[in-house]
């Protein structure tokens, strides 16, 4: 786990990178590691955590977490990328395939994703995710939206190549 914390938080502390998250600033180590512990708990629980993507040239290329709510039957996903990799469809590719396996879990029929209303790359994600409108909301930023994905939605049209993810972080 010292590891992917180590990795996890220098991708984090990029500015690119929390420009939209962690409230427009870099994020404590100590945040990063709650977040790792949280996806253990919750894949100890469920088998639902978090994954890290792995690049050529980076092994902290990206990361996607679910946080579900197993009682509720619903989880918010999350999910960044190494600004090296945007533009290459990863983060689509990387959330369908955790939204799936969710969804194929027997424990979550909805998936919930919200951004500040500046993030338009994030909104465009959900948009192709298949993700619609569910609610204005507001951030510690100011105005942001969620979107929502039932379990019987279409979902992406294409429906993107499944992630090999090379390192999933579902346990200590």
């Amino acid at each position: 786990m010292a590891g992917d914390l180590d990795g996890l938080h220098a991708l984090a502390c990029r500015p690119e990178v929390y420009r939209y998250l962690f409230d427009a600033s870099a994020p404590s180590r100590q945040f990063i590691a709650g977040r790792i512990e949280q996806g253990i708990v919750s894949a100890a629980a469920c088998g639902l955590g978090m994954w890290r993507l792995e690049g050529p040239d980076a092994p902290y290329a990206g990361c996607v977490q679910l946080h579900p709510d197993v009682v509720g039957r619903w989880a918010e996903i999350t999910y960044f990328l190494d600004p090296a990799c945007w533009g290459k469809g990863l983060t689509v590719r990387m959330a369908w395939t955790v939204i799936a396996l969710a969804f194929c879990s027997g424990h979550i029929d909805t998936v919930m994703a919200g951004a500040d209303a500046p993030n338009e790359a994030s909104f465009a994600v959900m948009r192709r995710l298949g993700m619609r409108f569910h609610r204005h909301v507001t951030y510690p930023l100011g105005a942001g939206a969620e979107y929502v994905l039932h379990k019987g939605d279409p979902g992406p049209q294409p429906r993107p190549e499944p992630m090999r993810f090379t390192h999933s972080l579902l346990r200590g």
